[in-house]
């Protein structure tokens, strides 16, 4: 599992990717936190949950990316997938960000749509991010997408199932 630093070779950027991490931590908390009850059970399996989300999200997002686009790990940098999936997961902020507002500022309960929308989003911009390095543009734009819509979906589905 890539969460953290990689090896460089001489002309390369680090890449950093934990701290998106905190994005999904962040939504676990505000779901832990929106029933009207608090029960420390189930605000326990949201933030575990969310964690989980997000590592298996990230995690298998670099990996179908590099799978998918053998040919851009020979002809750029090897860690392309991880780069494209660093620059992608940038969009999850905003929403974060907004979710936090509407969660603490305003009130508002509806949490997951905001996760919902910053998975796919991120999901989708990170094959963009291959498609400018030479991939193919159906299959970096649609499988990103569908992988960030099954992920928002079940974490959704599972979210509304913990005691």
């Amino acid at each position: 599992m890539e969460t953290g630093f990689v090896k460089l070779q001489d002309n390369e950027k680090q890449t950093i990717i934990w701290p998106f991490y905190f994005c999904f931590l962040a939504f676990g908390i505000m779901t832990g936190l929106a029933r009207p009850e608090l029960s420390l059970l189930h605000f326990a399996l949201s933030v575990l949950l969310s964690v989980l989300v997000g590592l298996g999200m990230i995690n298998l997002l670099m990996l179908l990316l590099k799978g998918a686009n053998k040919n851009l790990a020979l002809t750029t940098t090897p860690h392309f997938a991880k780069n494209a999936v660093a620059k992608g997961i940038v969009f999850m902020i905003p929403f974060t960000v907004l979710a936090l507002m509407a969660f603490f500022g305003l009130g508002w309960q509806a949490i997951m749509p905001f996760a919902a929308a910053a998975i796919t989003t991120s999901a989708a911009n990170a094959g963009t991010e291959v498609i400018k390095l030479g991939g193919h543009p159906l299959k970096n734009v649609l499988v990103p997408s569908l992988l960030g819509m099954a992920f928002s979906t079940g974490w959704m589905l599972i979210q509304s199932l913990l005691p």
